[in-house]
C-alpha cells in the first residue's frame, strides 16, 4: 500500500498505464481512447529511455477501463505494450498486448477501388520477417505494411 506521503503526479489512484509504447505511436493511442475530448486526468511521456525497445512512450489514465476493442485497437500500435490495470494505487492486472488475428474499422484501405471504402473496413493482420506489422485487406486481398498505412478511422 502506498503513504500518502509518496503520492505525487505519477502516481494514479485508479485507471490504466500503457507501458513500452513504441517511440511515435503514444499520439495514435490518444487518439483511440479519443483522450482529447475526455476528462480523465492523463499523463503521457513521451522518448523515455527503455531497456527494453531502446525509447518508448508511456501513457497513464485515471478512471479508465479498457474494452476489449479498445484493447484490440491499441495492439495495432503497440504490440508487446504492458498494460497495467490499478485500483487503489495497485497493480491488479497486468495484459501483455498481442496483436489480434483481424481489425475491423480502424484502417481504411490504401487501395482507392477497394469495397470496404464504402463498408466496415477488415483486415487480417500479421508480421513479416523484420517482425513489422502487415495488414490483409479482408475484401481486396492486398497486403499492406503498417507503416505505409496512412488513413484511420479513429
Amino acid at each position: 500500500m502506498l503513504n500518502n506521503d509518496k503520492k505525487h503526479i505519477g502516481y494514479i489512484k485508479d485507471g490504466i498505464n500503457i507501458d513500452h509504447i513504441p517511440c511515435g505511436n503514444a499520439w495514435y493511442i490518444i487518439k483511440i481512447l479519443d483522450l482529447q475530448n475526455k476528462h480523465n486526468q492523463s499523463g503521457v511521456g513521451l522518448n523515455l529511455p527503455s531497456k527494453k525497445i531502446g525509447l518508448k512512450d508511456l501513457i497513464k489514465i485515471e478512471n479508465l477501463v479498457l474494452t476489449k476493442d479498445e484493447i484490440d485497437a491499441i495492439s495495432l500500435f503497440c504490440v508487446d505494450a504492458h498494460i497495467s490495470v490499478i485500483k487503489d494505487y495497485q497493480v491488479t492486472q497486468k495484459i501483455n498486448v498481442k496483436l489480434p488475428k483481424t481489425i475491423q474499422n480502424i484502417v481504411i484501405c490504401p487501395n482507392f477501388r477497394c469495397v470496404s471504402r464504402q463498408y466496415v473496413s477488415k483486415f487480417i493482420t500479421s508480421k513479416n520477417r523484420q517482425s513489422k506489422v502487415c495488414l490483409t485487406c479482408h475484401y481486396c486481398e492486398q497486403v499492406f505494411p503498417l507503416e505505409n498505412i496512412k488513413n484511420y478511422n479513429i
